[in-house]
């Protein structure tokens, strides 16, 4: 098994878990538990590197840290495949679009933290959300039947 495919297996993964635990704080209504100012609480939590022990900052704590690592594999992952020789075209675009889709991912995610988080700007958050993965899915069902 190639080591692009174990890598976009992982990202695929953990963007699952980001949704799910996302989707914990938007139903939990814990959107604003580590607090909701940029340079303070954001990407800390409550001015902590550590959230308190209580249900509402450790999920919203834990969707940050999963946003961070999930983004990372991703941007990882479409650098090996944009590096590799003969990996498929459209596993790359969805990789490409993907990415990009992240970043503004992340831009949009500060923006719910920073804001009263109105529902048009969580749901649209949570959108892009489900077209990030749903390409990086795309891109690894792609891969594995080329392979």
């Amino acid at each position: 098994m190639q080591i692009r495919f174990v890598l976009l297996l992982v990202t695929v993964v953990s963007l699952f878990a980001l949704l799910t635990v996302g989707a914990y704080v938007t139903v939990a209504d814990a959107g604003d538990a580590c607090g909701s100012s940029l340079g303070q609480d954001y990407p800390l939590c409550l001015g902590h590197i550590f959230p308190p022990l209580q249900l509402a900052p450790i999920a919203e704590y834990t969707h940050r840290l999963l946003a961070s690592l999930s983004s990372l594999f991703l941007l990882v992952t479409t650098f090996l495949f944009w590096r590799t020789k003969g990996s498929p075209s459209s596993v790359r675009r969805s990789l490409y679009l993907a990415s990009f889709l992240i970043v503004a991912e992340v831009i949009l995610g500060a923006a719910v933290v920073a804001t009263t988080e109105p529902s048009w700007l969580v749901t649209l958050h949570q959108a892009n959300a489900l077209l990030v993965f749903g390409l990086t899915v795309s891109a690894l069902s792609i891969d594995h039947h080329a392979g």
